[in-house]
């Protein structure tokens, strides 16, 4: 099984017309974390930071050290990630929230990426944060997934957080990454034979942080961290 893990919605928008018409079409993991800092990896060589699989991810991929996201909040950043356009143009300029605006979202008829993959006949799942719209006309089924396991929304719980699968909200026990990390693993299970697309959305980093497993918490028990320099480093440059 081939595995492709890529972030960024230009970079997608490049690849999707190449790979969907392959001779031997890849099968796709896309893993996506939320308010990650693009220097929070210990791969970048913070000392207080542990992350030998993200690590890996550098090691073994590619890192695009110039590449950026035009609207660094949730819900626009999603849009821009799933269509390549401006969270303006789509009518998405900031964080939906489901009381402030219930029929605000990402309109089905705007094409994705992941709708090009899924008419080239790719089978589509998504497990974990949504926030492109919570009514069902938004829902990630409208948008080129076959599959969704997740929240609708911005925020859930670190730990037995309440999911939606196969269109049901259930309460699950445990630990929010690794509940949807057991699902994810399942759906490569099941369509290992793809081609499939895969995204996997963690909630993860963003607050609130705890609590974390055990073995996560344990590297930081004991640690006095270093206090991040207030003027960042080519933060005031010259135009």
């Amino acid at each position: 099984m081939t595995r492709v893990t890529f972030a960024g919605s230009l970079f997608a928008a490049m690849v999707v017309s190449q790979i969907a018409c392959a001779d031997d079409r890849p099968n796709i993991v896309f893993l996506y974390t939320d308010d990650q800092a693009p220097t929070a990896v210990g791969y970048l060589g913070h000392p207080n930071l542990k992350t030998p699989n993200i690590d890996r991810i550098f090691r073994e991929g590619a890192h695009l050290s110039n590449s950026f996201v035009t609207t660094p909040v949730c819900s626009p950043a999603r849009a821009g990630l799933m269509t390549s356009r401006y969270g303006s143009e789509l009518g998405i300029t900031d964080w939906i929230s489901p009381q402030r605006e219930p029929e605000l979202g990402l309109d089905p008829e705007t094409t994705t990426w992941a709708e090009l993959l899924a008419d080239a006949g790719y089978t589509n799942g998504l497990i974990g944060k949504w926030h492109l719209g919570t009514a069902d006309r938004f829902h990630p089924t409208k948008t080129g997934y076959h599959h969704f396991t997740g929240f609708r929304g911005g925020g859930n719980r670190p730990r037995d957080p309440q999911l939606e699968r196969d269109g049901t909200v259930e309460k699950f026990s445990g630990f929010l990454p690794d509940i949807l990390t057991d699902h994810a693993i399942e759906f490569v299970q099941r369509n290992q034979s793809g081609p499939f697309v895969l995204s996997l959305h963690f909630r993860a980093p963003h607050a609130p942080w705890l609590p974390v497993a055990d073995d996560d918490w344990a590297p930081y028990e004991h640690l006095d961290p270093e206090i991040p320099d207030p003027d960042y480093p080519k933060l005031d440059v010259a135009l």
